[in-house]
């Protein structure tokens, strides 16, 4: 017995010598969990589980090449942010169906992965794009074997148009936003990344539910410091603060947002987790932005 176990700890490298096996730390250490009710069904659950900052830093790579191209910038943020959107659907679907082999996954990935791709054309195709996804959805709900069914037909096809459409929305505005104006859109990203960078880092080591979006929120306000005295286009001087303090509270809210899509907080849903704090962020720029640019008669 004690040989066995020997054995599973150690390896032999590529010169031949045996080195012991770092065990995996998801293996030997519990999921955390939040202390209140509240946090333990909305809170966001911190996994410190892994590379979680080299991640960070080549999601942040990743989403520069994309913008890097003029040409292909709003088909670059399609291709990226659709391909987690639609993964992020099918998480949510599956958080709440585990186990289970079904259609609705599949057209919740699908369609939170091409709504993106048909905002590259406009609203007008996206809005079709999102009837074709309750139709489509209704439909493969309805297909499901009755014996496979744990929830009613429209409860199951709703669960679908959620997971497609806030995942799948939120990305496509960032698409909508590039077209829009390209210097909002960076600036919304660049918000969304100091609040995931602060609320991640203070967040994942406090006791409560509230260190880490007010770091989050603060690191916003001072990136918009640098933003309204450099007067970063398409805002004029203290205009940045008004879609600052938009950002400060939607990000939070979009993370609560993404936690009620799931079962439970500490849901498995890593790539919806990397869209959380923009699920009410990008739809509320998207919309008001092109707004401020006809008041501001650009």
């Amino acid at each position: 017995m004690r040989l066995a176990t020997a054995e599973t700890r150690m390896r032999r490298d590529w010169t031949g010598r045996v080195r012991a096996v770092r065990p995996d730390p998801e293996t030997i250490l519990p999921p955390p969990t939040p202390a209140t009710a509240f946090r333990q069904r909305y809170g966001v659950v911190y996994n410190t589980h892994g590379p979680r900052m080299r991640i960070g830093v080549l999601w942040c790579v990743a989403v520069i090449l994309s913008l890097a191209y003029e040409p292909t910038r709003p088909y670059g943020l399609a291709m990226l942010y659709g391909i987690v959107a639609g993964v992020a659907s099918r998480q949510v679907v599956d958080a709440w169906h585990p186990g289970r082999e079904s259609i609705e996954r599949w057209v919740a990935a699908l369609g939170g992965a091409t709504l993106p791709v048909l905002a590259t054309a406009g609203t007008r195709l996206l809005g079709a794009g999102l009837l074709l996804l309750v139709l489509v959805s209704s439909i493969s709900a309805f297909l499901q074997p009755r014996d496979e069914r744990d929830v009613p037909v429209f409860a199951s096809a709703g669960l679908t148009v959620l997971a497609a459409g806030v995942c799948g929305g939120a990305a496509a505005s960032l698409v909508l936003l590039a077209n829009y104006e390209i210097g909002a859109v960076i600036i919304l990203l660049i918000f969304l990344m100091v609040y995931d960078a602060s609320d991640f880092i203070i967040g994942s080591g406090a006791s409560n539910g509230v260190e880490g979006p007010l770091a989050g929120a603060l690191s916003i306000f001072a990136t918009t410091m640098l933003l309204a005295f450099t007067e970063v286009p398409p805002f004029r001087g203290v205009d940045v603060w008004n879609f600052a303090m938009l950002a400060a509270i939607a990000c939070p809210a979009g993370q609560l947002l993404a936690s009620a899509m799931l079962p439970r907080a500490n849901a498995k849903a890593p790539a919806l987790r990397r869209l959380d704090s923009m699920l009410i962020a990008a739809p509320a720029w998207a919309g008001l932005i092109g707004l401020y640019l006809q008041s501001a008669g650009r």
